[in-house]
């Protein structure tokens, strides 16, 4: 098995769900509440860049990692 650091966003939503014990019923549910908090993350920091630095447009932080997910939400 992986560690965290080697896997994409995707793969890191789905684990969180399931280590939270989510019933099955609701995972669809919880993936979706993950993803959009993810996003709102991403943009906020997007924001908080733009403010540091007016000068050069800011673009949403990468996501390469799932220690990049388990950062943002």
């Amino acid at each position: 098995m992986s560690n965290a650091l080697g896997i994409g966003p995707t793969v890191m939503i789905n684990r969180i769900v399931a280590r939270d014990a989510t019933p099955l019923a609701a995972h669809l549910g919880k993936v979706a509440e993950l993803r959009m908090k993810l996003e709102n993350a991403r943009a906020a920091e997007q924001a908080q860049a733009q403010l540091l630095n007016p000068t050069e447009p800011a673009s949403k932080p990468q996501m390469v990692t799932g220690a990049d997910v388990d950062r943002l939400v």
